[in-house]
């Protein structure tokens, strides 16, 4: 049924004997290999999953049945590990995306969080006193500074800091949840 010499080769390798490994790699690496290298398209991938094959063998000799073909154990030994490559490629790929996906996710979320905050901001400053209003958008939206908003408005600087100050106390103590982001802003 098998050609005598697989058979010897077969009995060789459960026994450990180096030679007839060495002689069924000669025999069937080429063969296996460019097998692999047809469903992988990259030699240097080609040539791992082929040496990962006749590793396999070896480690697993003692297994190995002589009246059973060793081509076809190669086959199924080299489908196998090149599904797996594909599988673990797969995998990487779609943690991958996820990953991107959360990152995109969190930006959003972070995005909303900041939108949500200017909003109520907005709203909080239209709520103020006519004159701290004045003097809070024309520091943080204007930029200008202190000394500048004090002349503009024809008031001593001491008067504008006082406002600046009365206008972020507003703005923390409604915005707790927000309080995180506020370093950022005012």
């Amino acid at each position: 049924m098998f050609d005598i010499s697989e058979k010897d080769i077969i009995k060789g390798l459960i026994k450990g004997d180096m030679s007839s490994f060495r002689q069924l790699f000669d025999k069937k690496y080429t063969l296996f290999h460019s097998f692999t290298m047809g469903m992988v398209k990259d030699s240097w991938l080609a040539e791992d999953i082929t040496q990962n094959i006749f590793l396999k063998v070896w480690l697993n000799r003692e297994k190995l049945d002589p009246n059973k073909s060793i081509h076809n154990y190669l086959y199924v030994l080299a489908k196998n590990e090149i599904r797996d490559h594909f599988r673990l490629k797969v995998n990487m790929h779609t943690e991958e995306i996820q990953e991107n996906q959360r990152i995109q996710t969190e930006d959003f979320e972070g995005t909303l969080d900041m939108e949500t905050m200017r909003a109520q901001i907005s709203k909080i400053v239209a709520h103020m006193p006519e004159q701290r209003r004045k003097i809070f958008t024309l520091s943080r939206e204007q930029m200008l500074s202190n000394n500048e908003i004090a002349e503009h408005l024809q008031l001593s600087i001491r008067t504008v800091e006082k406002h600046i100050s009365l206008a972020l106390k507003d703005i923390r103590k409604h915005l707790s949840s927000f309080h995180h982001f506020l370093f950022l802003f005012y």
